[in-house]
C-alpha cells in the first residue's frame, strides 16, 4: 500500500512537471492574442528590452505581465476557474469585492481587494470599518430632487450588484473620512496652483443613484449626500460641478449603460453641460454636432462580473457626438512618455467589447488635443475612465486640452500647468474613484 501511494505521488509530480514543460514550450510558439473579449481589454505583448528597465527592475515586471496575458489556453483556464467558483461558492464565502479599477484600456475590471482606509484629514473622525454601518447619515445642505420610482418587473439582488429590469448597478457605500480626505487633496492642489489656474471638481454618480429604489441609495449609500460631503469640504476657490442634477433631469434617456458601470456618450454630455455652467462656457447643442451610433453588441464590465442571462440578451448600444471644431490629438501610452501616436476621437471602429474605447481611446499617461479655437483657454483634465466619454465635448471650447490618468502619468502636475500655460484644471472621478487606492496614490505622486 505504501509503495503504491509513493508511486502515485511520483506519477502526479512527473505529470505536473511535464505539463509545465509543455506549456512553457508552447508559450513562445503560439501566436499572441490582441484582446481578451471576456475581460474587455487589450493583452500585453512582449516588451521592448532596454538597459534602463533592466536597472530599475521594470523589465522583469513587464515580462511577467506579458507571460500572464499570453499564457497558453489562458481563456480556457479562466473560464474553468469561473465554473469551479460557481459550482463551489462556499470556497469563497465572502464573494468578490466589487471595487472597479480601470485598466489601461479604459474598460474597468473588478479589483478583488477591499481598498485600504484613507487617512483622515486633521480634525476628522477615523473611518468606520467597511462592514460597520454609520451611526448617523451624512447631512445634506440642500435636499436634491428625489429620483422617481419606476415599476420593477424583475429584480436580482446579490452582495455586489443590483439588477433591475435588465439594468446592472454596483452597490455603493461611502466613507466620510475618505471623502473629506479626497476634498483635502483637491484643496492642497489648489493652493499649489495659485490664482492663475481655476480648479474644478466633478464626481460622477453611478446608475444606482438614479435608477434604484430609495433604500439602495440612502444614508452613506447615498451618492448625492457623499458628493455633498466632498463639496462642503472643498475650498471656496474650487468650483464643484453639479453633474447629478443634469443627469437626474434626463434620467428617462439612455444616459448609463445597462451592462456596464460607465455613463453613455449622452450621460457624459449632460455632465459636460454642468461643467460648462461652472466654467462660464456655452455648451454645444447636440444638434450642432455630428451624431453616430455603433452596433448594439456591447456587453460591459457588470455583465462580465455577473454573467447574467438577462443582460446578455439585452446588450448595449453606443452612440456619440463629434465636436464641431477641428483638432489634432496625440497620445502617450507609457509613463516614460516614449510611445506616441495620433488619436482619432469618436472612432466608430471600436466595436463589440471595446465599444467604450470609441470616445477617446483607453486610459493612458497623456492625451494632448490641439484646436484652433483661439480664445486663450487651456484645460488639464485629471481623470479616471469616466473622463474618456467626456473629453471629446471639451474640444468645442479650449485651445489645448491635456488629459492625464494618475495611474500612468508620473510627472509633476504643477510643471505641466506652468510649462503649458494651463488656465483651467478639472479633476473628474466617478464615485468609487474617490476611494480607489491606485488612483489616489498616483494623484498624490504627481501633485506633491
Amino acid at each position: 500500500m505504501r509503495r503504491r501511494r509513493q508511486s502515485n505521488q511520483a506519477l502526479l509530480i512527473v505529470t505536473f512537471l511535464v505539463s509545465l514543460l509543455v506549456l512553457g514550450l508552447l508559450h513562445p510558439l503560439l501566436p499572441e492574442k490582441e484582446i481578451s473579449e471576456d475581460e474587455g481589454r487589450r493583452l500585453k505583448h512582449f516588451p521592448k528590452l532596454s538597459y534602463a528597465d533592466a536597472l530599475t527592475g521594470q523589465q522583469a515586471v513587464k515580462i511577467e505581465a506579458w507571460y500572464n496575458d499570453q499564457f497558453p489556453f489562458r481563456e480556457r483556464f479562466i473560464a474553468a476557474g469561473k465554473r469551479w467558483r460557481a459550482a463551489y461558492p462556499n470556497l469563497n464565502p465572502d464573494g468578490l469585492a466589487l471595487f472597479l479599477v480601470p485598466d489601461e484600456e479604459g474598460v474597468e475590471i473588478p479589483d478583488q481587494t477591499e481598498p485600504e482606509p484613507e487617512p483622515a484629514p486633521t480634525g476628522t473622525e477615523p473611518p468606520l470599518p467597511p462592514d460597520q454601518p454609520p451611526t448617523t447619515a451624512p447631512e445634506v445642505t440642500t435636499p436634491p430632487l428625489p429620483p422617481p420610482q419606476d415599476p420593477i418587473d424583475e429584480l436580482v439582488s446579490t452582495k455586489l450588484l443590483l439588477i433591475i429590469n435588465n439594468r446592472a448597478m454596483e452597490r455603493y457605500y461611502g466613507n466620510e473620512s475618505a471623502l473629506k480626505a479626497y476634498a483635502g487633496r483637491l484643496n492642497a492642489l489648489k493652493d499649489k496652483l495659485g490664482p492663475e489656474t481655476q480648479l474644478y471638481s466633478l464626481i460622477a454618480p453611478t446608475a444606482i443613484e438614479l435608477f434604484a429604489p430609495e433604500e439602495h441609495h440612502s444614508g452613506f449609500s447615498s451618492q448625492i449626500d457623499c458628493i455633498g460631503i466632498v463639496r462642503d469640504a472643498l475650498d471656496p476657490a474650487v468650483r464643484s460641478v453639479d453633474a447629478y442634477q443634469q443627469l437626474l433631469y434626463h434620467r428617462d434617456q439612455y444616459i448609463y449603460y445597462r451592462t456596464d458601470h460607465h455613463w453613455t456618450g449622452l450621460g457624459a454630455y449632460y455632465a459636460y453641460r454642468a461643467f460648462c455652467e461652472s466654467a462660464g462656457l456655452q455648451a454645444a447643442a447636440l444638434e450642432d454636432m455630428e451624431h453616430y451610433q455603433i452596433e448594439g453588441t456591447y456587453l460591459g464590465s457588470l455583465y462580465r462580473v455577473s454573467k447574467n442571462q438577462g443582460l446578455k440578451d439585452n446588450p448595449d448600444t453606443t452612440e456619440g457626438w463629434r465636436p464641431r471644431v477641428d483638432y489634432k490629438a496625440t497620445a502617450w501610452d507609457n509613463s516614460e512618455m516614449t510611445v506616441t501616436y495620433p488619436v482619432r476621437l469618436n472612432d466608430e471602429r471600436s466595436k463589440g467589447a471595446n465599444s467604450y474605447l470609441n470616445f477617446s481611446g483607453g486610459d493612458r499617461a497623456l492625451l494632448k488635443i490641439e484646436t484652433e479655437n483661439g480664445n486663450g483657454r487651456k484645460l488639464l483634465v485629471i481623470k479616471d475612465s469616466f473622463g474618456n466619454a467626456f473629453v471629446p465635448y471639451l474640444v468645442n471650447h479650449f485651445d489645448e486640452i491635456y488629459v492625464i490618468d494618475p495611474r500612468y502619468y508620473v510627472r509633476s502636475v504643477q510643471n505641466l500647468v506652468k510649462e503649458n500655460g494651463i488656465t483651467d484644471l478639472l479633476v473628474l472621478n466617478y464615485m468609487f474613484g474617490t476611494s480607489n487606492q491606485t488612483w489616489l496614490k498616483g494623484f498624490d505622486l504627481i501633485t506633491q
